[in-house]
């Protein structure tokens, strides 16, 4: 028999709910984190489109969307390396 075989159920039925409810958990804040970057995400678009003109706005979300796309880059990404 090998060693798995030898956990007690009591231990077995502590640890199973415990390693679902874990789970759940960290699903669950990784979707309240996405929603809350979304969020903030809208707000600062919305932020920036409220003073300017309807001609303007697209060129305003492009520069926003560029913006955030070069602060989601690492350091080490945008630097060109020596070999």
């Amino acid at each position: 028999m090998t060693q798995f075989a030898a956990i007690d159920p009591a231990l077995a039925a502590v640890l199973l709910p415990v390693a679902v409810a874990a789970g759940l958990l960290r699903a669950w804040i990784t979707h309240r984190t996405a929603v809350r970057m979304e969020e903030e995400h809208t707000r600062r678009i919305c932020v920036a489109v409220e003073g300017s003109t309807p001609m303007h706005r697209a060129a305003v979300v492009k520069a926003c969307a560029e913006l955030e796309a070069a602060s989601r880059t690492l350091p080490n990404q945008s630097r060109v390396r020596n070999p």
